[in-house]
């Protein structure tokens, strides 16, 4: 009685096929051998004939009895014309071994990236899902597992995804900022509304619960700036050369210190900030763009102290001949073009401005603070950011404090002696 199956006849077992992978039949070595040896003998021959062809195809004197010698000769020749043979197909069994290998590996890195892939795309579900929680342990928990992830990230499209949805989470409106004047307006109206001490502790509790509320989204807020800012200040970092997105976004504080951005973009287009301490001090800003177009400082300080802005032309290969295009594209331009300071306190002292580092270009100066200068002391210094004497001299006097050496002299110049150009090619918008 027979208790194990035997091989079924006409049925072969094949590789488990991959998905997007087309299979193969498995390849037949005779033919191939017998190929190389016809090509082989017909080298050989064609060799024979040439160096015949070249003697003149001598006569070959035929004896008339062959020694024991010439027939042990023959026998080590044919000997090695059977060893080349084999050799030969030998190889060709090494070449399809090899081929067949070749072939495995890259189905099984194939294979090792879908499954990465497959890893990723699971994380990534899992953190965004709980980035949106109701619980702020658990969105604090979703940032840095997003932020891990991004550093782990197979290919860079994928971690930019990451840095998107960070980002965004940033970008989300901010309607409860703490202490904005519509906030107090409907407390104030709620308060109208309610009467008596069931009224008032209704009230209090909802207040209480919303400004819970409101404190967790900031720290949320908050731990994703610091995560951002802790990955840019290495220069190796996988996260330079890529895109940060915080277009509109409100600030009620944040940590940029001692950035060394190398490359990439961080956009605070249109951003609002509205209070607390923003701080840039002690940044390098490399070949990077920065951006600050149309936005508001409204209140509490923006601090960029000690910052060091490279001109578009400063340390690129080929100086100033060299491609005029590579040069605009690999050049440092942090732009605060058609920005409105109402209110803030905005601090550039002992920054660095090198000839087109910086723009101001239709920026406005309504009310607060922009120092770039403090009682004489840690002055700003190098060339006047493009547009800034302009924008000062047309906005509320005593807003902007700027060092003695850009001050305009009484006979109208841009600038003072000394001082390099201005751009040829400012900002548009």
């Amino acid at each position: 009685m027979r208790v194990f199956p035997g091989p079924i006849r006409g049925i072969r077992r094949t590789r488990p096929a991959v998905p997007g992978a087309r299979e193969e039949p498995a390849p037949r070595l005779w033919p191939h051998i017998l190929g190389a040896w016809v090509v082989t003998v017909g080298g050989v021959c064609a060799t024979s004939l040439g160096i015949l062809w070249f003697l003149g195809f001598p006569e070959i004197d035929r004896p008339d009895q062959i020694p024991v010698t010439a027939l042990d000769a023959i026998a080590t020749r044919a000997f090695a014309v059977v060893a080349g043979l084999s050799g030969i197909a030998l190889l060709v069994i090494a070449y399809h071994r090899q081929r067949n290998n070749n072939q495995e590996n890259l189905r099984a890195r194939k294979a090792a990236e879908r499954e990465d892939v497959k890893l990723f795309n699971d994380r990534f579900t899992a953190a965004y899902t709980e980035l949106g929680g109701g619980h702020a342990a658990v969105r604090l928990g979703a940032v840095h597992a997003l932020a891990h992830l991004a550093d782990d990230a197979p290919d860079r499209e994928l971690r930019q995804t990451c840095i998107d949805v960070l980002c965004a989470y940033v970008r989300m409106p901010y309607g409860a900022d703490p202490g904005s004047g519509a906030e107090r307006a409907v407390e104030h109206g709620s308060l109208l509304l309610l009467s008596g001490q069931e009224g008032t502790a209704r009230q209090s509790d909802e207040d209480h619960a919303r400004r819970l509320e409101s404190a967790s989204f900031r720290e949320v807020r908050h731990s994703i700036l610091r995560v951002v800012s802790d990955r840019l200040r290495q220069a190796d970092s996988l996260w330079q050369g890529h895109n940060f997105d915080f277009t509109g976004a409100a600030f009620d504080g944040g940590h940029f210190r001692r950035l060394d951005l190398v490359s990439g973009r961080l956009n605070f287009d249109e951003a609002r900030f509205n209070g607390g301490e923003v701080d840039f001090r002690y940044s390098r800003f490399g070949r990077a763009t920065v951006s600050f177009r149309r936005a508001h400082f409204n209140g509490g300080t923006v601090n960029f102290r000690h910052v060091r802005l490279s001109g578009r032309h400063h340390g690129l290969p080929g100086g100033r001949g060299g491609d005029p295009e590579a040069v605009r594209l690999q050049g440092t331009h942090v732009d605060f073009a058609k920005a409105r300071f109402d209110g803030a306190e905005v601090l550039f002292h002992d920054s660095r401005f090198e000839e087109g580092g910086a723009s101001f270009h239709r920026s406005e100066f309504v009310a607060g603070s922009v120092e770039f200068t403090k009682d004489g002391a840690e002055e700003a210094s190098g060339t006047p950011p493009f547009g800034l004497l302009d924008a000062v001299a047309e906005s509320t006097p005593g807003v902007v404090a700027l060092p003695r050496p850009w001050i305009r002299p009484e006979n109208g110049s841009p600038y003072s002696a000394g001082s390099t150009p201005a751009p040829e090619d400012p900002p548009t918008g």
